[in-house]
């Protein structure tokens, strides 16, 4: 649980210093989430989510994609909430990239 909680602040943190930009039209489909986790999230976790000891593993983080929107969102812990910095649509195909790499 606490491992989880630490991952999901890290997730927010990298986000924070993203700027909010409109969602293109055409809903989530539309929108890369591997630009926007380059653009900014990367950084602190790696290009494929995994960096160091500092910040968790996204690779097998153990929490649900609804629980990394929340995390995204609102923040938690360390970790900033988002929701001024980036859209739903943002935020969700970030949480659909990383949920993504659980099922490889």
């Amino acid at each position: 649980m606490r491992k989880a909680a630490i991952a999901t602040l890290a997730i927010l943190f990298v986000i924070a210093s993203c700027t909010k930009k409109s969602a293109p039209a055409g809903g989530t489909a539309s929108i890369d989430g591997a630009a926007i986790f380059s653009k900014h999230c990367a950084r602190c976790h790696g290009a494929q989510g995994v960096k160091d000891s500092r910040t968790p593993n996204l690779q097998t983080i153990a929490i649900s994609r609804d629980q990394m929107i929340n995390s995204i969102t609102n923040g938690k812990d360390h970790m900033p909430a988002w929701k001024d910095k980036l859209s739903t649509a943002q935020i969700s195909a970030l949480a659909d990239l990383i949920a993504g790499w659980h099922k490889k």
